[in-house]
């Protein structure tokens, strides 16, 4: 039986039962030529009718001087959703299928724009820049970039013999239309651009390069991710100018991410953010049953010695394991299949893997009609742009992965990938520490490397008594955390290690830890050191027991507090507990969830700590560390993991790029993809840093390798680099060098290996003001040698 909907246009039209067609092939024919030219004239109607409907709703749609001059009786929730109207109608909704899909007018059945928005700069005006929906009007000549917000709708799992394929999952997707016009006869080339993570989303196709206008550039907000409002946080503005390009203070300003989170459908979780689970969730991924249900306790301590603490690791590792297994299979992760009932779910977490996201990229590339699509990915971006290559790679057009992950994509690899990382990191700025930018008092002495005399320090707290303490209820023995020191090379190993300022403030904290434990073991009176060493153990803020100590840590905002600190209470030398907030640590995070599926091989508990131990056969003690805070969870987690594919495509040509001291992603992960993808380019900056994009301390230097980037996009992939191309340190840098290194040997003095005697001196008061006893300590020991004692004890 055909079936019709009521309709008002054709109410005389009656259903048309079978048993009126005489089923024989001509008449069967002619009547369904009739039945598709009647629906085609009852189609006809109702556009024509849908078209009128719609020019009478355009025409009572206020202006935008109306919007305007409405908006200041409006109340706020009520301007808000007439601006987020007015937004939506700032341009006419697609067709509702193009014959061409195009970045403006793509598929709506895969890809829909929801907000328009320009960012806007302009003279006269008293505003340097401005997100907003409306442009300003063009005799203020203003420079605008268009941005689009919208969604993709992409299945749960691209097999369609699966019924998770039937699920689909809404991914915010955001646009910079820096190429593209509304006048545009020729689609503009693409770049997808990835920031790395797993935990940047769709803001990484906004905040990066188009090129000077050659490129359209995209993002989208992968599976599990959660919110960053890095490039709208600023609201955006709905309103009108005057005739000076002055705003109408009056209007409503909207953020619009309030409107449009990074997923509409539900069935994709914030493996971001925590606070939105339920608490069960919550408390399974924090180990709370492993320790209610099962009596299985993390380590009290928190900063492991990999020389010494060894079963504490093995605790940590056993625990970790226990609290992944209660967190993965909580109900918060389950999705409900059509046609199950109360059949097994989905778990979201088996399809947030790498694998899939380039298969959502490809989805993405369809939708606007893009032949191919050009990828630069930055960091775990580098894992995102590889497995589209070896996905599509005839899709693909050009391609650069800056700051490489681990290649061969096994879980133990990825561990030793971390110790290389940090070993090769800690090594280079130890030595920086002694020769470069006038801080040639760092470390070591004339027959002593920095390194060797930061060992020697780490050595001796593990045997010195000074650091030991017999607790009072747990009888246990409390020994200061060479962790901690350790512990305080990692805030140099991400992104912001370009910044030389971070890294220099680094080596100033290890410095100035280093001489006062030589001083602590150098002090005669072993009671006083004792007091001193436990209250540096307690206090929240460090740099009051350390001379020369920052006060906060680097990287910190201005106007914030951020300092320094061990346990911070007093209850360690009750309980052995130190750090109690790192005691319910979470074991479920982006990264855990994505790159665990990315990567082979799993490992029971106690083989991950015992190829854990196995890395210090190779690696000094500070390196095992990292690895035995990063590696762990991969190698135990207890999904089965869907391994993507780095590159292994000869016919891919493009640019692989890495730092030789990348605290992240070691220098070698750049060898091994330029082996893979055998048709690109390597180069190699010298400097320090994650990926290659900046160094404040040589922004020479590393100009000649974003240069060759930006030529290779900038001539369309025409001009690759010579293979093998290194940047070098600019002259700057090494006559810095140089000259500290003349500096030291010129004078090797015993105070060179100390703060400078206006910093000691002004630690020394600031101390002795706060505890007397300190002040016997530090006036008598060589620390304070050169200050005036009876001004520093009066």
């Amino acid at each position: 039986r055909v079936k019709r909907p009521p309709s008002p246009l054709c109410p005389q039209i009656p259903p048309l039962p079978c048993s009126r067609l005489p089923y024989t092939g001509e008449t069967m024919v002619k009547a369904r030529l009739g039945l598709l030219m009647l629906l085609g004239a009852a189609r006809l109607s109702i556009a024509s009718a849908g078209a009128a409907l719609l020019v009478v709703s355009m025409a009572t749609l206020p202006q935008e001087t109306a919007l305007s001059e409405q908006s200041t009786t409006k109340t706020v929730p009520e301007v808000a959703e007439r601006g987020l109207l007015f937004a939506s109608m700032s341009s006419p909704p697609p067709p509702p299928s193009p014959a061409t899909p195009t970045i403006r007018n793509p598929d709506p059945t895969t890809l829909k724009w929801e907000l328009t928005f320009h960012k806007c700069t302009w003279t006269p005006s008293n505003w340097n820049f401005l997100w907003t929906v409306n442009k300003p009007q063009k005799e203020l000549n203003p420079e605008c970039t268009e941005y689009r917000v919208g969604y993709l709708t992409v299945p749960l799992d691209y097999d369609d013999s699966t019924v998770e394929n039937e699920i689909s999952l809404e991914l915010r997707v955001s646009a910079k239309l820096a190429c593209s016009t509304g006048d545009s006869v020729e689609p503009c080339p693409v770049i997808f651009y990835h920031n790395g993570g797993p935990s940047s989303n769709d803001h990484s196709g906004t905040s990066n390069k188009n090129y000077g206008g050659r490129y359209d550039t995209i993002g989208i907000a992968q599976r599990g991710i959660g919110e960053d409002d890095y490039w709208l946080h600023e609201q955006i503005y709905n309103g009108t100018f005057d005739a000076d390009g002055n705003i109408n203070q009056n209007s409503f300003l909207f953020d619009p991410y309030k409107k449009f989170p990074v997923d509409k459908s539900g069935n994709n979780k914030n493996l971001a953010d925590s606070n939105s689970w339920p608490q069960h969730t919550q408390n399974a991924c924090r180990g709370y049953q492993a320790q209610v249900e099962q009596g299985i306790h993390p380590p009290k301590n928190w900063y492991l010695d990999p020389e010494e603490d060894k079963q504490e690791i093995r605790d940590k590792f056993r625990f970790a394991d226990v609290a992944m297994r209660d967190c993965v299979k909580d109900e918060h992760w389950k999705i409900e299949l059509p046609g199950q009932g109360t059949g097994k779910p989905a778990n979201f977490l088996d399809y947030v893997g790498t694998h899939l996201l380039a298969r959502d990229i490809d989805r993405l590339r369809e939708s606007f009609g893009a032949e191919k699509l050009s990828c630069y990915g930055f960091s775990y971006g580098t894992a995102v742009c590889s497995t589209y290559a070896a996905q599509f790679p005839d899709k693909l057009d050009l391609f650069v992965v800056n700051g490489n992950v681990d290649h061969p994509g096994t879980t133990d690899t990825y561990q030793t990938n971390v110790a290389d990382a940090f070993n090769q990191l800690a090594t280079k700025l130890l030595k920086i520490c002694n020769n470069a930018y006038g801080n040639s008092t760092c470390l070591g002495s004339r027959d002593e490397s920095p390194a060797e005399h930061f060992e020697r320090t780490t050595n001796e707290i593990r045997t010195n008594p000074k650091f030991r303490f017999d607790t009072t209820e747990s009888k246990e023995v409390f020994k200061f955390p060479v962790g901690f020191i350790y512990d305080m090379f990692a805030s140099v190993r991400g992104f912001d290690a370009e910044d030389s300022a971070l890294w220099i403030e680094t080596l100033d904290a290890i410095k100035a830890v280093v001489h006062w434990v030589n001083a602590i073991v150098n002090m005669p009176d072993f009671e006083l050191a004792q007091v001193i060493v436990r209250h540096a153990i307690s206090d929240r803020n460090l740099s009051k027991w350390i001379p020369g100590l920052p006060a906060n840590r680097p990287g910190t905002q201005p106007g914030q507090s951020n300092p320094y600190w061990i346990c911070g209470n007093s209850d360690w030398h009750a309980t052995g507990t130190c750090k109690q907030h790192r005691y319910h640590w979470l074991y479920m995070s982006t990264t855990t969830a994505i790159n665990s599926l990315d990567y082979a091989n799993r490992f029971s508990w106690l083989q991950t700590a015992q190829l854990t131990e196995f890395l210090g056969q190779k690696y000094p003690p500070f390196a095992v560390y990292k690895a035995i805070n990063d590696g762990p969870k991969y190698m135990m987690y207890p999904r089965e993991p869907t391994p993507c594919v780095y590159g292994f495509r000869s016919g891919v040509k493009g640019i692989v790029i890495n730092s030789l001291y990348d605290g992240a992603t070691p220098y070698i992960n750049a060898k091994t993809m330029r082996e893979g993808m055998s048709s690109t380019a390597l180069v190699t900056w010298q400097g320090i840093g994650h990926c290659v994009e900046s160094a404040t301390y040589d922004t020479e230097g590393v100009a000649k390798c974003l240069r060759k980037v930006d030529t290779y996009f900038e001539t369309r992939g025409a001009t690759l680099p010579i293979d093998g191309f290194t940047c070098r340190n600019s002259k700057q840098i090494l006559s810095l060098e140089e000259q500290a290194h003349e500096n030291y040997e010129a004078n090797p003095t015993p105070e060179n290996l100390l703060l400078s005697h206006q910093d000691l001196c002004q630690s020394c008061k600031s101390l002795a003001e706060k505890d007397p006893t300190v002040c016997e300590w530090y006036s008598g020991t060589n620390l304070c040698r050169d200050c005036d004692r009876p001004d520093i004890c009066k």
